[in-house]
């Protein structure tokens, strides 16, 4: 089953809903890491909040980044998603795995806080011309939703509800996904309407097996979860993308980064090491340039 992202409306337009099944591109992601069961879980979530806030881009070529900049031992973390479905990331320990916690229904869950520790959330969006407009807001609990929450609640006065979830069975990753519920903008004075959804977010539980149940007809899921919304799938081409793992690097932009070195330090690579490898921090892809290819280096600059 292909990974999608399907849009809504409901409350007759006055909510926007989207969710999104992100399973084989985080498998793609832990295949590309070596992601321990923890760091999967962390970056699959950021994944699919990076898809939910792309999807919201004006422009096709539109693209949100998640950064976690904080003081625990996952070291960071960093999401690239575009509008267009495509998405990539890396944590900064992606071996990383730490004792399960309990959490308010007394299941022994992954420790999030514990991972990412104290710290911020950046989010990036950049239209592709002019700069980029970024906000910062301080990591509510390093369980993605509700710092995304937070983020657009406080940075784009949004009120939104973020869920994320995952479902892992004998060791493999077997859903992935995320759910974002928006009032919207021109509702947020409607108070019908935010208690409504506020009382329909509250009844949610155990978000994740609501996702594995509608893995093979995601639009189901917003009738199951939010049943007095009438919610309406968007029938365009617009309500349905597929999503998938995709890294932007290329050898050429590896050439390009080396030549920003400069002529002198390729001069000492050349040297000592006779040939140099690039490791793209997105994908693990690996870019090796020769001796012949490092004079030619050198000899352009």
């Amino acid at each position: 089953m292909k990974d999608i992202l399907v849009r809504a409306t409901a409350a007759n337009g006055g909510i926007s809903l989207v969710a999104v099944n992100t399973t084989n591109a985080v498998n793609e992601a832990r295949r590309r890491h070596s992601l321990s069961y923890l760091t999967t879980v962390i970056l699959g979530r950021a994944i699919g909040a990076g898809l939910l806030l792309a999807s919201t881009m004006k422009v096709q070529q539109g693209r949100v980044t998640i950064k976690f900049q904080s003081d625990g031992p996952l070291k960071g973390l960093f999401v690239d998603a575009g509008k267009d479905g495509t998405v990539r990331g890396y944590v900064g320990n992606p071996e990383l795995e730490l004792d399960l916690t309990s959490t308010n229904t007394n299941h022994p869950y992954f420790d999030f806080s514990t991972a990412t520790g104290k710290g911020y959330l950046h989010v990036t969006r950049d239209i592709g011309k002019g700069q980029p407009f970024s906000s910062t807001v301080e990591l509510e609990s390093g369980c993605v939703g509700e710092d995304i929450a937070s983020y657009l609640l406080h940075s784009e006065q949004t009120r939104s509800a973020v869920f994320v979830g995952e479902k892992i069975e004998n060791g493999n990753l077997i859903s992935s996904g995320a759910l974002i519920a928006q009032v919207l903008p021109e509702k947020n004075s409607e108070n019908t309407i935010i208690d409504n959804l506020n009382e329909q977010c509250f009844n949610v539980s155990n978000f994740s097996d609501h996702l594995y149940e509608c893995k093979d007809n995601l639009s189901s899921i917003f009738e199951r979860l939010f049943p007095s919304l009438n919610s309406n799938v968007i029938s365009s081409v617009e309500g349905y993308q597929t999503i998938s793992f995709q890294c932007r690097c290329t050898r050429s932009r590896s050439m390009a980064a080396l030549k920003l070195l400069g002529k002198k330090e390729l001069e000492d690579i050349l040297k000592n090491e006779k040939e140099s490898k690039l490791t793209c921090k997105f994908c693990n892809s690996i870019y090796f340039f020769g001796e012949t290819e490092l004079r030619e280096i050198i000899a352009e600059l």
